[in-house]
C-alpha cells in the first residue's frame, strides 16, 4: 500500500489500545515512514522492537508489551473500571509458543534487556494463542475469560457481573464468554447478574443463591426506589459503598431506611468494610435472619403491611 501522509499513526494506535506493532499498523494502512517520523517528532515512543506506543498510553499496556504479550485478565478489568478485588499483578497473555519473556520495566538506552522474573516483577503470564491482529491489550470478553482461568471463582464472578452492569459486555457476549471457559467455570457466565452494581452485592447474591434463598438484586419498592438486594418478601440488604460516612447520601439512605421500616420491611444495612473484612459475621447474621423467617411477611406481618400502606396513603397521597 502506498504511503499516505493523511494517515495519523498516533490516532490509529490510540484507537487500538495505545500500542501496536508494525505488522498491525501495516494492516491498518499506516505507512512506516509516518511511524518513523512520529517517533522522531516525539509523537510516538518505541517501547519494544517493532512496537510503538503513544506517550499517553496506559502504563500497564506498555509494560505488557515490554514483557512480550498483551495486557489481559484483571489488568484489563482494572482499566475498564470494573469492580475487582485486590490483585496488583500485571497480567500478560502470550502465545502458547512464546519463548523468552522480559521485564516490564523500561530498558536502559545502553543496557541489556532483563529476563522476566515473574515473582520479582509481579507478573502473571497467561498462555493462549489468539488468531487475528496483534494488539497490546485484550478485549473485555477475552480478558474476563483469562481472569476466570486465573482468579478465584468469586473474583471472576464479581468482574463479570460488573462488566454486565456497566455495559462493557452484553448478554450476547456471555455466550461467547461461556465458550471460552473450561467446564468448571461456565457457571460464571450462566449465573451473571446485571443487577449487581458492586462486588459486595455479588458476594451477598452468591451466598443466597448457594443456599437457594429467593432474592432479587436492584429490586423496586414503591415509595422508596431501588434497593440493593431484596431477600424473600421483606428483608432488604443495603450495602454502603467504600468511604461512605456522612453527607447527603448518608441522610438520603437513612430516610430510605425510615420509609422501609414504616412499610414493614426489615433493613439489614452493612458497610463495604464489613462485607470485605468481616464477612463470616455478616454471613452468619444474614443467614440467621433467613432461618428465623424474617424474610417472609407471614399472616400477621401481611396485616401489618396493609395497615402501614393505608397509613402511608393518607400521609403521602399518590406514593
Amino acid at each position: 500500500m502506498p504511503d499516505s501522509p493523511s494517515v495519523d499513526p498516533a490516532a490509529a494506535i490510540r484507537t487500538h489500545g495505545g500500542a501496536l506493532p508494525y505488522r498491525t499498523l501495516d494492516e491498518l494502512g499506516v505507512p512506516r515512514t509516518a511511524v518513523r517520523a512520529a517517533v522522531r517528532d516525539g509523537g510516538l515512543l518505541q517501547v519494544r522492537e517493532r512496537w510503538f506506543a503513544v506517550p499517553d498510553a496506559p502504563a500497564d499496556v506498555v509494560r505488557a508489551v515490554r514483557v512480550g504479550g498483551s495486557l489481559t485478565a484483571t489488568s484489563v478489568a482494572r482499566l475498564e473500571g470494573l469492580w475487582i478485588r485486590d490483585d496488583r499483578r500485571l497480567h500478560v497473555r502470550v502465545p502458547r509458543t512464546a519463548g523468552r519473556l522480559w521485564s516490564p520495566s523500561p530498558v536502559p538506552a545502553l543496557g541489556p534487556r532483563i529476563p522476566l522474573d515473574r515473582t520479582a516483577h509481579g507478573v502473571c503470564v497467561h498462555y493462549r494463542t489468539v488468531v487475528g491482529r496483534s494488539t497490546a491489550r485484550d478485549g473485555v470478553v477475552l480478558a474476563l475469560a483469562e481472569m476466570a482461568a486465573c482468579a478465584p471463582r468469586l473474583d471472576a464472578q464479581i468482574a463479570v457481573d460488573s462488566a454486565l452492569s456497566l455495559g462493557r459486555i452484553t448478554r450476547d457476549d456471555l455466550g461467547v464468554l461461556r465458550g471460552m471457559l473450561g467446564a468448571s467455570r461456565r457457571r460464571i457466565a450462566d449465573e451473571a447478574d446485571a443487577g449487581c452494581q458492586s462486588g459486595t452485592e455479588t458476594i451477598v447474591r452468591l451466598l443466597l443463591r448457594g443456599r437457594r434463598v429467593p432474592h432479587r438484586t436492584q429490586a423496586w419498592i414503591a415509595g422508596v426506589g431501588y434497593v440493593d438486594v431484596l431477600v424473600g418478601d421483606r428483608l432488604v440488604v443495603e450495602i454502603d459503598g467504600e468511604g461512605f460516612h456522612t453527607g447527603p447520601e448518608f441522610e438520603r439512605d437513612r430516610r430510605r431506611d425510615f420509609e422501609l421500616a414504616m412499610r414493614g420491611y426489615l433493613v439489614f444495612r452493612v458497610s463495604y468494610s464489613m462485607v470485605m473484612h468481616e464477612w463470616p459475621a455478616v454471613r452468619e447474621g444474614l443467614l440467621a435472619l433467613v432461618e428465623r423467617g424474617e424474610h417472609r411477611w407471614g399472616a400477621r406481618a401481611r396485616e401489618h403491611e396493609r395497615d402501614v400502606r393505608r397509613s402511608l396513603a393518607r400521609r403521602h397521597p399518590g406514593a
